[in-house]
């Protein structure tokens, strides 16, 4: 028994690997998919240094938390709800590259980026490529964490960019197929966003050397190049699914892992699951996120929500910083729910959200139907893929949007096909051969082991981008072509020649016949 003992604890340590987590986006969303990543590759029994904004005081068997407190300073002027801000890239680029660089200039991170040694480097992927550099100097696969549906940019890492001209890109709200005149528009919409990346390289690219070369050179390395560590992808573990996101062509390095972060093991609290145990007509969950405050909705237009909410015979879940006066009783208001557990329970009807990545997946997760009200960033597009995916309706945010989502709810919880088409999602999305949980695990052993799974990363960057479109093959066989030509042009030529010589001398042999005749006569 203890030799048995002995060889599955020499079998553990040998499969413990170090792993650096980079997840430092200064959001409760995206913290979420960190914790739940870092979570699945502890439960594997690995070593993880999670560089994080957000402090959790529960310690946890190796673990190690670094703390960029700072991060959430970047937040504290941004105001989500200006669209002027919220819907523009530029300014989404410039907050990306505040939180890559206020990241890698922290004293304790460089500290360890010189000290210590990992096995492999987890980062999450926000708008800028400069993250390229932790694993290229630590001389570790790099392993990408994406937060939503794979973008042409994201694509182009990894592999030549296919999805143009068949598949709409993620951040518009165009339909598939598409026609003519909306597969030019998407074409567009790829040439301004792919404009728009090459134009903030000339900031990331000078970023990754100032921020890493000095790193470098403390760990006796030569920095690779810009172009080569940003296309040194391992793995890109993507927060999609194909039942919520248009197929693409990818290659076998990109790995669908939605629905990780999902925690089913937590129960309701007591007072809750008899509110929904006790909701036989079903319950509606409203709550439009973490970022968006509740504050902002006019209290006009909370008046107008209420006396709706009210008039349902169903049970309302509603996430609000105050509680209103005057609620009916079928209305309960928190602060804060236990989202996934809410949406867990079988006597849930609908789901009131922002439309976020994360509220959509879990949607889809439990095949609950959506009732969209997107404000910004990936949310409407997420909205539009959920209502033509035929289990949502889309209502504005605006200051005005009772009138409108009392009708989009009225429609939704009379009419059972967007419950059904919820739930048939719902099986799509879990019929998979293994949890994602257990994909991310296995993937991140795969690149550590297989020193960067070279072996399931396409081919397209061994190439040179001429080689890649045969523009090399082009030439050399117009070149052919022409040496082709010129050789036929001249023996040509040479038979001309020959011809017209040999017809010469037999005009010169007929001619001389024909005097030689008329000489005869003469005489």
């Amino acid at each position: 028994m203890r030799v048995v003992l002995l060889l599955l604890s020499c079998f553990t340590i040998a499969h413990t690997y170090k792993i650096l987590c980079v997840l430092t986006v200064p959001s409760r969303s995206h913290n979420m998919l960190a914790k739940g990543f870092v979570r699945t590759l502890l439960k594997a029994g690995h070593e993880v240094t999670w560089v994080t904004p957000f402090e959790d005081n529960k310690p946890q068997k190796g673990l190690t938390m670094v703390y960029v407190s700072d991060m959430l300073k970047i937040m504290e002027n941004i105001d989500m709800m200006d669209s002027s801000k919220s819907q523009s890239l530029s300014f989404i680029l410039g907050f990306a590259r505040n939180v890559s660089s206020a990241t890698v200039q922290n004293k304790q991170v460089r500290e360890i980026l010189v000290t210590q040694q990992f096995d492999a480097v987890v980062t999450e992927w926000f708008m800028s490529d400069t993250d390229a550099g932790y694993a290229a100097i630590l001389q570790v696969p790099w392993i990408i964490l994406y937060s939503t549906h794979v973008h042409t940019h994201v694509e182009n890492l990894l592999d030549e960019v296919r999805s143009v001209s068949t598949v709409p890109s993620v951040m518009t709200r165009l339909p598939m197929p598409m026609n003519f005149w909306q597969r030019l528009a998407n074409t567009a919409a790829f040439m301004m966003f792919t404009g728009l990346m090459w134009y903030n390289e000339f900031t990331d690219a000078p970023n990754y050397e100032t921020y890493f070369s000095s790193l470098a050179q403390a760990r006796g390395i030569d920095l690779p190049p810009y172009r080569a560590a940003i296309s040194n992808v391992s793995i890109l573990m993507a927060n999609s699914h194909p039942s919520i996101a248009p197929a693409l062509s990818l290659p076998p390095n990109v790995v669908y892992i939605a629905g990780y972060h999902i925690d089913e093991s937590t129960p309701l609290p007591k007072d809750l699951q008899e509110i929904m145990d006790n909701s036989p007509q079903g319950v509606v969950y409203f709550s439009m996120g973490s970022v968006i405050k509740p504050s902002t909705i006019p209290k006009e237009t909370i008046r107008e929500l209420i006396r709706i909410f009210g008039s349902l015979k169903m049970t309302v879940l509603w996430k609000l910083d105050d509680v209103p006066a005057g609620l009916p009783k079928n209305i309960h208001v928190r602060k804060w729910w236990p989202q996934t557990s809410v949406l867990a329970h079988p006597n849930i009807r609908l789901f009131i959200t922002h439309g976020g990545a994360l509220s959509t997946i879990e949607a889809v997760h439990f095949g609950v139907p959506l009732l969209a009200v997107p404000v910004f960033g990936d949310q409407p597009s997420n909205a539009f893929r959920a209502e033509n995916a035929g289990y949502a309706r889309v209502v504005p945010f605006e200051p005005t949007l009772a009138p409108k989502l009392e009708i989009a709810l009225t429609e939704l919880l009379s009419n059972d096909r967007y419950y059904q088409r919820a739930k048939y999602l719902s099986k799509l999305f879990n019929s998979r051969p293994e949890p994602p949980s257990k994909l991310i695990s296995h993937y991140v052993e795969l690149a550590i082991e297989s020193k960067g799974a070279y072996h399931l990363r396409s081919a397209t960057y061994l190439y040179k981008w001429y080689e890649r479109w045969m523009l090399d093959q082009v030439a050399f066989v117009l070149v052919v072509l022409y040496v082709l030509k010129k050789i036929v042009q001249k023996l040509c030529c040479v038979l001309c020649g020959k011809k017209q010589e040999m017809q010469k001398k037999e005009g010169l042999l007929e001619k001389q016949k024909t005097n030689a005749g008329r000489k005869k006569k003469v005489q």
